[in-house]
């Protein structure tokens, strides 16, 4: 009982972190989407009729994830959507890196930035696992799904 409950409220801290953390991602990019097509097309991973649709759609869908998130609504399928979207932006970083680009990664949008790197990579990859942790043991305290102690079902 005592390791559920424990397990409910490791849950949401972790929901907590990786929502806010793709919240505080998602805004400065859709304020400044080229901006964040620039940094999109110095990746040279995309056609450039591409970019664009691209730096419109991913920051609003980071922003319904990290709400999903933060709230605690469809934990699994949010932490998926998460997970799927990290493990994309950690490959644009892991080649980035691997051809010595100096760039940005363009994570924050054009404020925040943060040139691409194996510690960003390591980053990334620890998001992952949290984000797999989620999916695996979605029951979270203080969810609109689970209520406040992760026991609603």
């Amino acid at each position: 009982m005592l390791m559920d409950a424990l397990r409910h409220w490791i849950g949401f801290g972790l929901r907590i972190f990786i929502g806010g953390y793709f919240l505080y991602a998602a805004v400065p990019k859709i304020i400044e989407p080229l901006a964040f097509a620039t940094s999109i097309e110095h990746y040279g991973l995309m056609p450039l009729w591409m970019v664009n649709a691209y730096a419109l759609v991913i920051p609003w869908l980071e922003l319904l994830v990290g709400g999903s998130l933060v709230a605690g609504y469809r934990v699994r399928t949010s932490s998926a959507l998460a997970g799927i979207m990290l493990v994309m932006f950690t490959a644009a970083v892991a080649w980035a890196v691997l051809w010595n680009l100096k760039i940005d990664c363009g994570c924050f949008g054009d404020g925040a930035s943060e040139v691409v790197s194996w510690m960003k990579v390591a980053k990334n990859v620890g998001l992952i696992a949290m984000c797999g942790y989620l999916v695996y043991k979605p029951v979270t305290a203080m969810s609109l799904e689970n209520g406040l102690w992760g026991t609603k079902r």
